[in-house]
């Protein structure tokens, strides 16, 4: 019954005196404008809003305005040109809603009630089963088992240092290593009886660091999880209070490049009125802008995160996001990095090994970006044809090191790389198994999953079905199918 029986739609308690107030002016109301969120959801949304009106109101015109900052123009152009709801939009999430709730209610029901009469550590919890939670439930289990099923591997390599009167170079191995300790030494034998290294090529060569994209959802969660140690969901939260107090663009998008009718020199030059970032700003200002880099995403929706407005007054959370997003800004408007690098590749008994040396020429982006890390390294002065005997030439061995635990930032890429949930939903994915104690984090950050959250994985696992549930194929296929009917491709019906 779970599957066939029909879907009750009804206003929220918490939400029915807004409900009610919607119905009062309407009555009187000849046109209803819809400022809701630009995105899936909040088309969704402002198409419930539009039915409670027309209930009350069958002929109010509706119409939906488009923005994706709160700055006095952009709300004066969305108003001045609204559009109609989009209807396929609504329909997708729609068919999300619907199958989320069938699925998600009969495994919910069916798991809750067969692990609390077997388990009394469950009893008074509900078990809850997410076509999205358990997938990305399954990625942290799956890199736990990475970790605990590792078994360490011993290897073999070739080292090389040479020592000059200016400088040290430590070689690196073509081969890198070798796991078979008698092959390494096979080679390594006539490397000492040779005792010589003849320099092979040297290349010197101008070498630039890109600056990043423009920036986006996800990028903004994998960073500032990385860089600020904040949780996906704490660090939207923030987002939306930026946007919502006029200091950001709309914190929801998949684009990463921007339109080029847009006055992004403009918003620059608002940054000068930001004292950390005053100095810099003013440079791109006075001849140092460039146009930012073009990624190969566009949702159509909305631009980049970005910076709208200075914001001197902010504090905590708030202020370490705005600062990130305008750091973040300002390096794509940026040059890259600039420097002059070496390569100087040495033979020795037929085996080749190189070192890099890297000089610093502009650092550019960098000055305002300090998450890319460009460091300068030395290497001695050498020519093509020199031969020198190494100061250390040894066979030694290490051992192979077990993968991480997944953090935030790599929980999200993995995310997204599956198509599990969307740009605005992978934050609530995560809080919600956080949150049903399937996972948690441990002192360094690292998500490992409970026994519970493990359990439910291979229980699934063991059922050996076709494909397993908490594997990412099965919501992958329906995210995709869902942006057919947004795409115009599919039907709801379909």
């Amino acid at each position: 019954h779970l599957f066939t029986s029909p879907v009750v739609r009804e206003v929220n308690e918490q939400a029915k005196a807004v409900a009610r107030n919607l119905e009062l002016e309407s009555r009187t109301a000849t046109h209803l404008y819809i400022w809701t969120d630009c995105d899936r959801e909040g088309e969704s949304i402002g198409n419930d809003i539009a039915e409670i009106c027309r209930k009350v109101n069958a002929r109010i015109v509706v119409r939906r305005a488009h923005f994706s900052s709160v700055l006095p123009q952009e709300i004066h152009n969305a108003m001045q040109q609204p559009r109609e709801l989009d209807m396929r939009l609504v329909e997708a999430v729609q068919v999300r809603i619907e199958l989320d709730l069938r699925v998600g209610a009969a495994l919910t029901r069916f798991q809750t009630m067969r692990l609390q009469s077997r388990f009394a550590a469950v009893q008074e919890k509900t078990i809850s089963y997410g076509p999205c939670q358990f997938p990305t439930l399954g990625f942290v289990v799956d890199q736990f088992l990475r970790v605990e099923n590792f078994v360490p591997e011993v290897f073999w390599y070739i080292y090389l240092e040479h020592v000059k009167s200016d400088g040290k170079a430590v070689f690196t191995w073509r081969r890198q290593r070798l796991f078979d300790h008698e092959v390494c030494f096979a080679l390594y034998a006539p490397c000492v009886e040779a005792a010589v290294a003849r320099v092979v090529s040297v290349r010197s060569r101008p070498q630039e660091k890109w600056r990043p994209l423009p920036l986006t959802t996800v990028e903004l969660q994998k960073c500032c999880a990385r860089f600020l140690r904040m949780s996906p969901d704490a660090i939207m939260n923030v987002a939306e209070s930026l946007y919502n107090q006029g200091f950001v663009s709309y914190p929801r998008t998949e684009t990463d490049q921007f339109d080029r009718n847009m006055d992004l020199s403009g918003t620059v030059a608002k940054l000068t009125q930001y004292p950390p970032f005053a100095q810099y700003a003013q440079g791109l200002v006075d001849g140092g802008f460039k146009w930012p880099r073009q990624g190969r995403n566009n949702d159509k929706a909305h631009p980049p995160i970005h910076p709208v407005a200075a914001a001197p007054n902010l504090s905590g959370d708030a202020k370490r996001v705005y600062e990130f997003i305008t750091r973040r800004f300002l390096a794509c408007c940026s040059d890259n990095a600039k420097g002059h690098a070496t390569e100087v590749e040495v033979e020795v008994a037929r085996e080749r090994f190189h070192t890099k040396g890297l000089m610093i020429i502009a650092r550019n982006y960098l000055d305002i970006y300090p998450y890319d890390r460009w460091a300068e390294s030395t290497v001695p002065v050498y020519a093509e044809g020199d031969t020198f005997e190494p100061t250390v030439l040894e066979m030694r061995n290490g051992t192979t090191t077990a993968p991480r635990l997944l953090s935030d930032a790599d929980l999200v890429d993995t995310m997204e790389k599956n198509g599990i949930g969307t740009d605005a939903t992978h934050a609530q994915h995560i809080k919600k198994i956080t949150d049903r104690e399937y996972i948690f984090k441990t002192p360094d950050g690292r998500l490992t999953p409970s026994t519970l959250g493990v359990g439910l994985v291979e229980g699934y696992d063991a059922i050996a079905l076709e494909v397993s549930l908490s594997k990412p194929y099965l919501r992958r296929k329906t995210e995709r199918e869902l942006q057919q009917i947004c795409d115009g491709v599919k039907t709801k019906s379909e």
